[in-house]
């Protein structure tokens, strides 16, 4: 089978991981200076302004969402290690993929909580998104739970 496309997507995968740490890493500093540069070229507009009155509940919020992200990244990576070994359908892929869809509701349930705080009308988009992205998740972890009974039932037969 010709694996360059999985091999590639795994490189992704793994820059992406990485620079999503430091991303991750740098959400304080980062989101200060662009919050105070909007608000310095824009003038005092109320999204800016909300964020920057409640700066350390934006700050958690968005770190808790981008774990929870990073963590996505991190089992699609230990699924794709298996795609690229031809052996995708085994129960730590099912796992994963259980992990992944409540992975992507808490993300849904940080953006909802945020809106109780301050309100964006991308913290509705993202929750719907990520919503809709763990009822995905949730479904293909039981279709791969179906595909490993049967191959496990095929390899047993002679």
């Amino acid at each position: 089978m010709d694996n360059r496309l999985n091999i590639w997507f795994k490189r992704f995968l793994d820059i992406s991981l990485g620079i999503g740490l430091l991303i991750e890493l740098s959400v304080p500093i980062g989101l200060r200076k662009a919050v105070d540069m909007t608000m310095m070229t824009l003038g005092d507009t109320t999204e800016y302004a909300a964020i920057k009155d409640h700066f350390v509940f934006a700050v958690v919020s968005i770190m808790m969402a981008g774990a929870f992200a990073l963590l996505i990244l991190y089992e699609l990576r230990k699924m794709m290690k298996t795609v690229i070994e031809d052996n995708c359908f085994i129960q730590e892929n099912v796992t994963s993929l259980y992990r992944m869809g409540n992975y992507a509701f808490a993300i849904a349930l940080i953006k909802i909580l945020r809106c109780f705080v301050y309100f964006t009308p991308a913290a509705v988009v993202t929750s719907g998104v990520f919503l809709f992205a763990g009822v995905l998740s949730k479904v293909l972890a039981r279709v791969f739970d179906r595909a490993v009974r049967y191959k496990e039932e095929n390899d047993l037969t002679i």
